[in-house]
């Protein structure tokens, strides 16, 4: 069971306000309908992709009886929402920045429990082959003694014959040109958050030669705008969100000099804006400090 610890700062949220006002309704009203919407996007769009999840099912999910389109519009105009301006597509607004945490514990406790399984199958197709003797043979306290003497050595009869666990099938099997070019896609992105989700996105753009060629020229340039480099890489939106966005086509910005982004950074912290007011709640799971 998973649930959500929401910001102390969100009843007094800007975006809050935002979409309370665009829907005329009260504050705490809309915030009930945002926690609403994202419980049930736990289990229902778990990677805070919204392709095929139509508005009516957004409002139902809100539990919002107004209409179904002003809900959506007002959740995308205050930003809690990202909408792809060519696709249409709707993502939570840095969901995983959010939820990753809770998203991570739950994809290696599917993974150990592959594990589990495909190591129980194995020893079972053991425990077979062992109690197996010729046919019409019954086995005698010789052929015992001599199988008892062959398990302490390494069976070498079934070697190959089991498949390799889910870990391992990465490395066993061959990789497709997708996979290959995901992989250099990967590397040479700077943050490096939610691979699987990313991988996803990756598969459904299936980018060939020329689309992979341009989108590395754009992760390469972009890693020196402006944005990227500010704060630390604070800026540089997740790589997901980046493919989902279809963000290589985004205008680069140009890189200002080292002086001037320390002039920047000290103009942000004496006017005292250095609060980060983005986060609208954050998993159950981390307990740390804010």
């Amino acid at each position: 069971m998973a649930w959500l610890q929401v910001h102390q700062t969100l009843k007094d949220h800007r975006k809050l306000f935002d979409a309370a006002d665009e829907l005329e309704i009260q504050p705490v009203h809309m915030m009930g309908l945002l926690i609403s919407f994202w419980m049930w996007a736990l289990d229902n769009a778990p990677t805070g992709d919204l392709d095929g999840i139509t508005p009516r099912m957004i409002a139902r999910a809100a539990q919002w009886d107004g209409p179904a389109e002003k809900l959506s519009t007002a959740l995308i105009r205050a930003g809690w929402l990202d909408e792809d301006g060519d696709s249409g597509k709707l993502m939570i607004h840095d969901w995983y920045e959010y939820t990753g945490k809770l998203i991570d514990q739950r994809q290696a406790e599917k993974e150990r429990s592959q594990r589990r399984r495909a190591a129980a199958a194995a020893s079972a197709n053991g425990n077979t082959d062992d109690q197996q003797t010729t046919a019409g043979q019954p086995p005698d306290g010789r052929k015992k003694a001599r199988g008892r003497v062959d398990q302490s050595r390494p069976d070498q009869t079934r070697e190959g014959k089991d498949p390799p666990p889910p870990s391992a099938e990465g490395e066993t099997a061959g990789k497709s040109a997708i996979e290959v070019r995901f992989a250099e896609f990967w590397s040479a992105y700077p943050k490096k958050v939610a691979k699987q989700y990313a991988l996803k996105a990756w598969k459904r753009l299936k980018p060939d030669a020329d689309l992979h060629d341009k989108i590395m020229r754009a992760v390469e340039a972009q890693k020196r705008s402006e944005q990227w480099r500010r704060d630390n890489g604070r800026y540089i939106p997740n790589p997901t969100t980046w493919l989902n966005g279809g963000q290589w086509d985004n205008e680069t910005e140009e890189v200002r000099s080292d002086a001037e982004d320390r002039r920047d950074t000290q103009q942000h912290d004496a006017g005292g804006t250095g609060k980060d007011w983005t986060k609208g709640f954050k998993p159950a799971d981390d307990t740390g400090d804010e």
